[in-house]
């Protein structure tokens, strides 16, 4: 009766393996028909539960490690479930410490714009995000300059080289502002 479709059991597909059947399977008992799902869910599914397991045992093994355990045993992969959905699977507070944190918020009343009439306010500067928040020093060389020797004057040697004036090399700092906001435009 396995073969049938009905009654629960797995049915037997040529070629694929008895993890994606019971995925399917249990895809159908959520209501879920073999069209209405793309059949990358099945092997997203199996990849999840297979790094799921390997990371319970992984840190089973961890445990049987540190008690001086050759073999892992069931208390071992209780610990490693446990602390998993401890640390990876977190509740959100009770609804009463939610209203709690928002009455106390609430009671801090919002600041006092003053704005012309028609226009629209806006918030301290302080507290906007679309004004230059970084700023980098650039510095600034001057282009060297070229320098005549007594050579040149005389006509011996055709070629100018440069030589650097050691007054110009002093550098200037430009600076430059950047906005870090996504709500600043952006040239396009």
């Amino acid at each position: 009766m396995e073969g049938d479709g009905g009654g629960g059991g797995l049915r037997e597909e040529a070629g694929e393996p008895r993890d994606a059947r019971v995925v399917k399977e249990l895809l159908r008992s959520m209501g879920l028909g073999e069209g209405e799902y793309e059949p990358r869910v099945v092997h997203q599914f199996l990849e999840l539960a297979y790094r799921y397991v390997v990371d319970v045992l992984s840190d089973a093994q961890v445990y049987a490690d540190h008690a001086s355990k050759t073999a892992i045993d069931p208390d071992d992969v209780r610990l490693a479930i446990q602390s998993k959905v401890n640390f990876s699977f977190s509740q959100p507070p009770p609804r009463e410490v939610l209203l709690e944190l928002a009455r106390r918020r609430n009671k801090i009343p919002l600041p006092k714009t003053i704005a012309p009439p028609g226009s629209i306010p806006l918030p301290p500067e302080q507290d906007t995000l679309i004004s230059p928040n970084y700023q980098l020093l650039i510095p600034r060389k001057q282009p060297p300059q070229v320098e005549e020797t007594e050579e040149d004057v005389s006509g011996s040697n055709v070629n100018p080289t440069l030589v650097p004036n050691s007054s110009q090399e002093q550098q200037t700092l430009q600076r430059v502002s950047f906005p870090l906001s996504s709500a600043a435009k952006r040239p396009r």
